[in-house]
């Protein structure tokens, strides 16, 4: 039986602990039709990617407000670019994170 290091353990768990919380708050945003399947699909990428860095979405405003910000992007009422600008201005360093979000939910 492999050892897998506590560190990574305690990281998969907040990651799958805060995709389960994305992913709730998401759907009270659910409008456009496929937007939970690609929300769901975006949350297992990202939980299981070690190299993303985790957006630290705190609050429920926090979720709510990135709900609304990647079903806007979904839906095309906003480029990946605004997507990328817009969390970058609310969260600063996250550049990659939300690229990697804006590529996923955007790539219809």
């Amino acid at each position: 039986m492999s050892h897998i290091p506590t560190s990574r353990i305690r990281r998969a768990a907040s990651s799958l602990a805060a995709a389960a919380a994305l992913a709730a708050a998401s759907t009270a945003f659910a409008n456009a039709p496929g937007f939970d399947r690609r929300m769901e699909a975006m949350v297992q990428h990202v939980s299981a990617d070690p190299s993303y860095r985790r957006i630290p979405l705190a609050t429920t405003e926090d979720k709510q407000w990135f709900s609304q910000l990647a079903q806007d992007l979904y839906a095309n009422k906003i480029t990946k670019e605004q997507f990328v600008a817009e969390g970058v201005r609310k969260y600063p360093g996250y550049d990659a994170s939300f690229s990697t979000v804006a590529d996923l939910m955007a790539g219809k």
